[in-house]
């Protein structure tokens, strides 16, 4: 019925149809009948029947104008699903009442900005389930000292407790990926992995210490001008040496950095 509808590689589709690992997925986000949960790409609706099938409620954002209204004649007044043609990046996630699981198969191009704009709103969210490129997620769920450990790393473990699901292969999706792809659930925290005085600040500390991942934190975090006098009391109020490099800290470490750097 859907097979008349190509794939847009600008938009980043490539549609999941193996039953298997849509089922996956869904028991992932360990989805039941009470919950709310807000798709972000339904595609062809592969992953919105059988998240409709075991939630109360399903809001799924489509951005391509070519499915949405074969999206609307399968998922009718009564299915419990409502499409939205919509760009996820602009949604008012503010607008949604009560809380929300997410389980979403994200365009790769886009996955960082969504994954930043969903945490934006993450006081509606419980968890998030997404699948994106396997390095991506990889680099969500990296431990401090892995190559893999970055900016995104310490963004996301901030605001939630990330955790790999399993690796899809690319033949599970019509048309086939370039790229392995992973499944990873989000937990949101309560309160943040690290107590900082300026998140905004916290931030700008983290991205200046990754900007050069090969230099120490003396080098890197020169760019933010600080106070020689302060860089110099670091160790001594903070037990961080500048000599150890972005990678090999803690989120509770850039926090205890940012906190002692704030001007």
């Amino acid at each position: 019925m859907n097979n008349h509808i190509h794939a847009k590689k600008s938009l980043g589709q490539n549609f999941l149809k193996d039953p298997h690992y849509l089922n996956r997925i869904v028991d992932a986000a360990r989805v039941e009948q009470m919950d709310q949960v807000l798709e972000i790409g339904p595609g062809l609706g592969d992953l919105t029947r059988v998240l409709a099938a075991r939630a109360g409620a399903v809001l799924a954002i489509e951005l391509d104008d070519r499915l949405i209204e074969l999206l609307r004649s399968e998922f009718v007044d009564g299915s419990g699903v409502t499409i939205v043609h919509a760009d996820a990046l602009e949604y008012p996630f503010e607008t949604l009442a009560g809380s929300w699981k997410v389980v979403a198969n994200l365009p790769y191009y886009i996955s960082t900005p969504i994954i930043q704009r969903l945490l934006q709103f993450r006081r509606k969210f419980s968890s998030l389930t997404l699948m994106l490129q396997k390095e991506v997620a990889e680099r969500i769920v990296s431990s401090p000292g892995g190559k893999e450990y970055g900016y995104l790393s310490v963004l996301v473990q901030y605001f939630t407790q990330p955790r790999m699901e399993f690796f899809v292969p690319p033949e599970a999706f019509s048309p086939r990926p370039d790229v392995d792809s992973a499944v990873i659930t989000l937990v949101v925290r309560d309160e943040p992995a690290a107590a900082v005085n300026d998140e905004q600040f916290f931030f700008r500390v983290v991205k200046a210490a990754f900007s050069q991942r090969r230099k120490t934190l003396r080098n890197s975090l020169r760019q933010l001008g600080l106070p020689k006098e302060k860089t110099d009391q670091l160790l001594s109020a903070t037990g961080i040496d500048l000599g150890r490099r972005a990678e090999t800290l803690t989120v509770v470490e850039f926090g205890r950095l940012a906190d002692f750097l704030l001007p």
